[in-house]
């Protein structure tokens, strides 16, 4: 029993991960995912679902630290191929950086999977495919700068972005900070190839009109800093280039609170027996070209949204679905609705 064909290492998530396995006779073929960041998982007949051929089975709920990513079984065939992402894109967790400006693990970002395969009745796998890391997302694995957005962006004077870099190497990101006719430099390295964070905090430039973060091969992205607006929301959301991506919409347009109430009839008429209030905000971005509504209209498929705050993200849902990113002989501006995960709950009686 051997492989035939196996993913590429850092291939995107984002699509196919197609693994191949064949046997010199027909007969059972198990096939085990199993996370190895997290270790390795026994007993692959057990792991397997009993629903039988072609069936997904798990050991345990996912996202909950155990090895084992997900099994499969294929009756009486002498060639299985399979594909691995819809098991390995669950285990992914974006949580954005917080800190000061320099380098962040990026931790939930990549998962690590090895493949086992056996015959139904024996325990031990009878092949072991490498072990791969993939990474979220749609773009390639070749090293460089992971983004949706312009590399030439604006950014308040207040405010912190985040850059995703792969490298093949350690890597070096100088941060250059420009005020009138003086310029300033700080360097900040990754000893190890990857997938890296990078964050940059505007606070720790205080003063600065422009700011380059110029990262080498992997490409730079210069900024123009802009005054800090009271009232203006700044968001970020996991992109399609598998990166998380801020903006900071300048217009708060409207603020709606929904309100619905359970009421229950009695001898003094209706009573309020609890409500649930949801609130929706729309926001409107600045005039802009389509290279950026374009980024920015992922925002309507995103799967994980945040407003940033000074201290903390809070993560919203974005209730809008469609945007418009081209006005014939125009700029346009996109409007995004968002609202909290949760509704509010209020019990009177």
């Amino acid at each position: 029993m051997l492989f035939t064909r196996i993913p590429q290492q850092y291939a995107p998530l984002g699509g196919e991960l197609r693994y191949a396995v064949s046997q010199e006779t027909a007969g059972n073929i198990d096939i085990r995912i199993v996370d190895a960041a997290a270790g390795s998982a026994a007993g692959i007949g057990a792991a397997v679902s009993p629903g039988g051929a072609d069936r997904a089975g798990t050991r345990g709920p996912v996202g909950d630290g155990s090895a084992l990513l997900g099994a499969k079984r294929f009756a009486a065939v002498a060639e299985a191929a399979f594909d691995a992402a819809p098991y390995l894109r669950r285990r992914l967790h974006f949580t954005p950086a917080t800190g000061r400006t320099g380098f962040y693990p990026a931790e939930g970002r990549t998962v690590t999977a090895v493949v086992e395969v056996a015959g139904t009745d024996g325990e031990a796998a009878a092949a072991i495919a490498p072990a791969r890391t993939f990474l979220p997302g749609d773009a390639p694995g070749t090293p460089g700068l992971r983004t949706s957005m312009p590399l030439v962006r604006l950014i308040p004077e207040d405010a912190c972005d985040e850059l995703t870099l792969l490298t093949d190497g350690p890597c070096i990101v100088t941060v250059t900070a420009e005020a009138g006719d003086t310029a300033t430099a700080e360097s900040y390295r990754a000893s190890e190839a990857g997938l890296h964070l990078f964050r940059l905090d505007m606070r720790d430039f205080p003063g600065a009109e422009r700011v380059t973060v110029d990262a080498g091969t992997c490409g730079t992205v210069v900024y123009s800093v802009t005054p800090a607006v009271q009232g203006q929301v700044r968001l970020a959301w996991r992109s399609s280039a598998g990166s998380v991506e801020h903006y900071t919409f300048p217009i708060v347009r409207t603020t709606t609170v929904r309100t619905e109430r359970r009421e229950a009839e009695g001898p003094q008429g209706r009573v309020v027996a609890a409500a649930e209030t949801d609130r929706e905000i729309v926001l409107v971005s600045a005039y802009e070209t389509r290279s950026m509504l374009e980024p920015l209209a992922e925002l309507t498929a995103t799967a994980a949204a945040w407003i940033v705050t000074e201290k903390c993200y809070i993560p919203v849902d974005i209730a809008t679905e469609e945007a418009v990113v081209q006005r014939r002989g125009t700029l346009s501006c996109l409007e995004i609705a968002i609202r909290p995960k949760r509704k509010k709950h209020a019990a009177w009686n």
